[in-house]
């Protein structure tokens, strides 16, 4: 697994050397309130892509953290490297690196190894994308009760846009990640999300996300977390 993440290393590189297109997406949430209650929730995400001849690299990070009366109580975040190789108009081939963390859920640092393909169905832009992603993935896992464990995983993911309109379209992907090595610790993942563009520029977006966990590392932890958030997207 080093081979490969020294071979994303090199891969940061080629850009430099191709002549290609730089895209972004931010987006950013804030909520503050004052008064009887006092909150600060703050949600931050990225993703950068850089695309040339039939190569793409992608980087991409998130940042959630809330506070209530000034005690933290939810702190997760999530920072990858991506290449993508076409080699049909339908199919790609994928390898990324992945290093998140989810304090309250008991982990401190996870790292993500991937390695697989990913195929469209249906790919109209502005109309509909649907595509769907398969493949292997080790986990090295750092836990905050200090146990440190490598994984072999897979990883099914599938991913559905559709446009009602040329400004206002939904988007709903679910993961599946099962676990070869602790057959128990399987994950799943999903978001539905609407956006509507205020311009060419901005975007408002509104989501709701699960995030479920059948043997979380803390015992007494909840096996699901749902997150419903309202931000402002960026796209150049």
């Amino acid at each position: 697994m080093k081979n490969l993440s020294f071979a994303l290393l090199f891969l940061c590189s080629i850009p430099a050397f191709a002549e290609g297109k730089l895209s972004d997406e931010s987006q950013a949430g804030v909520v503050i309130t004052n008064g009887n209650s006092h909150t600060q929730n703050y949600n931050v995400a990225s993703i950068t892509r850089y695309a040339w001849e039939k190569n793409t690299l992608e980087l991409k990070g998130n940042y959630l953290r809330a506070v209530t009366s000034g005690e933290l109580n939810s702190l997760n975040w999530l920072v990858s490297l991506r290449y993508e190789r076409s080699l049909k108009d339908f199919l790609k081939g994928f390898v990324s690196e992945t290093l998140e963390g989810d304090q309250f859920a008991g982990v401190m640092q996870r790292y993500n190894t991937d390695l697989g393909a990913k195929y469209f169905f249906y790919n109209t832009e502005k109309i509909v994308t649907w595509f769907g992603e398969a493949g292997y993935r080790y986990t090295n896992e750092h836990n905050t009760n200090g146990l440190t464990k490598g994984y072999q995983k897979a990883r099914v993911y599938t991913e559905a846009e559709n446009f009602f309109n040329p400004t206002t379209s939904a988007r709903l992907w679910l993961e599946y990640i099962p676990n070869f090595t602790l057959p128990e610790m399987w994950l799943l993942n999903a978001e539905l999300s609407l956006s509507s563009a205020l311009n060419s520029t901005f975007a408002v977006k509104s989501a709701y996300g699960l995030r479920y966990n059948h043997s979380p590392v803390i015992l007494s932890a909840q096996k699901t977390d749902s997150t419903f958030s309202t931000s402002l997207v960026a796209k150049f």
